[in-house]
């Protein structure tokens, strides 16, 4: 009778029926109330349901009988992943590998850390044998640090044994593009498989083809990137400077303040639209973006204060500037031309 019963949960399963499954599920459940293979199954039709409360609350089960149940925790870590508690998730595949001691399951933890930005614990872990997964994390990690001649370093190594690697060969161009070696990044679009599902495979094409002046290409794979994955504000922020590179400022200006709307205070993306209204000689709303104190905020305040008339503002700021980098030729030639026009006066 279980068996039937069973069989018949699995079909419905594969076709799609998952409401109907769980009603059979649930009547085998009644003949064995024991079995966490059972519970798992209704926690996982749940999930593909999207009620992640009652799959939650099925995987609590079996954990509370089972509490080195590996099934039901790399479920409850997908869950986490899928609502982006990346926190949780990192502690369900931590307890993950202290039962499987599997390298790939290491390499699930590297993957969580570098979503949290905590790229040093990863170098804390003592590793007898690394994999790929583990040495495709460790570069991503020492990229996300800008510690590109390392991260460099990695992806050589694991491209000497698999040159067609995929992962390895787009984070390589990724490394390149950031280390500003974006000659480098053409000779990879060759070796890259395009895959219109990837976003960012088709920003990294984006870029490399705007970089090559292939602006329309650029626009139409960062369209498509953004289409896939509409939270990432990076995609826009690119979006809109081929849009400005490309003399479309309506359109710069749209995809701006979509990236600003997703990360307001990311301080590129009000420099950049900062220095667009600029460009159109809206000063005021330029000086409204130019909120943070790093240095090319400050020397376009000082350049917006120089073409709205405040030249001893200007001069002012300028010298102050000038300590900080003294051969700096913007704040030379705004010096001397405020010099010979107070001269002038």
């Amino acid at each position: 009778m279980i068996k039937d019963l069973l069989q018949e949960g699995f079909v419905l399963k594969n076709k799609g029926h998952y409401k109907h499954a769980i009603e059979v599920f649930y009547k085998a459940l009644e003949l064995d109330n024991t079995s966490s293979e059972l519970l798992l199954e209704i926690a996982e039709l749940y999930h593909l349901l999207q009620n992640e409360e009652k799959a939650l609350s099925y995987i609590e089960q079996i954990l509370n009988k089972e509490p080195t149940h590996v099934k039901a925790m790399r479920l409850l870590k997908r869950i986490f992943m899928e609502k982006r508690a990346y926190a949780e998730a990192e502690q369900a595949a931590k307890n993950i590998y202290c039962i499987s001691k599997d390298n790939d399951d290491l390499a699930e933890i590297f993957k969580l850390l570098n979503l949290q930005h905590k790229y040093d614990e990863i170098f804390e872990y003592k590793i007898e044998q690394s994999n790929l997964p583990i040495k495709l994390e460790q570069a991503k990690a020492y990229y996300l640090k800008k510690e590109f001649e390392k991260s460099e370093k990695i992806l050589n190594d694991i491209l000497q044994t698999n040159p067609k690697n995929q992962e390895a060969l787009l984070l390589l161009g990724k490394v390149w593009y950031a280390n500003d070696k974006k000659d480098l990044c053409i000779s990879l679009l060759d070796k890259l498989n395009m895959d219109e599902t990837n976003p960012e495979l088709l920003n990294f094409f984006a870029q490399t083809e705007a970089y090559r002046g292939n602006l329309n290409k650029g626009i139409n794979y960062l369209i498509q990137a953004s289409k896939l994955d509409r939270s990432n504000d990076g995609y826009y922020f690119n979006l809109a400077n081929i849009y400005y590179k490309q003399g479309d400022t309506y359109s710069a200006k749209k995809y701006y303040n979509l990236a600003l709307s997703i990360n307001p205070d990311n301080p590129n993306y009000h420099f950049a639209l900062a220095n667009l209204y600029y460009s159109e000689k809206h000063y005021k709303k330029a000086l409204e973006e130019l909120t943070e104190d790093f240095f090319e905020a400050k020397l376009l305040k000082a350049i917006i204060l120089y073409d709205t008339g405040y030249l001893a503002l200007a001069q002012k700021e300028l010298k102050i500037l000038a300590k900080e980098r003294p051969e700096n030729s913007i704040i030379q030639d705004y010096q001397h031309r405020i010099y010979e026009e107070l001269k002038l006066n």
